[in-house]
């Protein structure tokens, strides 16, 4: 008997071994991420759904505080797949425009219209033009005929949210025109 229990001991003793060394943290593909203090930022998920090229237009020095100088926008929309170019002055806008193809323009309120004329005249593709308004007064802002409105104090998802729509408009309208003119 002794023999035969010494076979069962040995036995236990390996089982109880295995599932201490199997009971360690094992985690399947997306579990990881559950873990507390191991999520991924929305930041560093997201990628546009249709990238863009953006030309964003900056106001003049004297306005202080402009929705588009933040910084953190221009990274964001750098990490979510989309071109940026910069251009400091709205007079320089056409030349930006005439020289290079762009989707999107994203302009202050004031700059908007200026660069809706500067882009109809400079480019071969008209892009859309994207007007970023300050919300502090309350007032509905109306968009102008092609323009699309952002309101300024957003969250980062509400402006790649926006930004993909404009980009969705744009693909629907050059496969209708596509469609027509074949």
């Amino acid at each position: 008997m002794v023999p035969a229990m010494r076979s069962w001991a040995g036995l236990f003793i390996a089982c109880v071994t295995m599932s201490a060394i199997a009971s360690q943290a094992l985690s399947a593909c997306g579990d990881k991420f559950l873990l507390v203090g191991r999520g991924v930022s929305f930041r560093r998920v997201y990628a546009a759904i249709h990238p863009a090229s953006i030309l964003l237009v900056l106001p003049a020095k004297s306005v202080k505080s402009a929705a588009v100088r933040d910084s953190g926008l221009l990274s964001a929309l750098k990490l979510a797949g989309h071109r940026v170019e910069v251009v400091q002055q709205p007079a320089n806008l056409a030349d930006v425009l005439g020289r290079s193809r762009h989707d999107i323009v994203l302009a202050e309120s004031a700059d908007a219209s200026a660069a809706g004329e500067a882009a109809a005249s400079a480019a071969q593709t008209r892009p859309s033009i994207v007007s970023v308004v300050e919300d502090s007064a309350g007032e509905p802002q109306t968009a102008t005929q092609g323009e699309y409105v952002l309101k300024a104090p957003q969250r980062l998802p509400q402006i790649l949210g926006l930004l993909d729509d404009v980009m969705k408009a744009r693909l629907a309208e050059q496969k209708r025109i596509a469609a027509s003119g074949a």
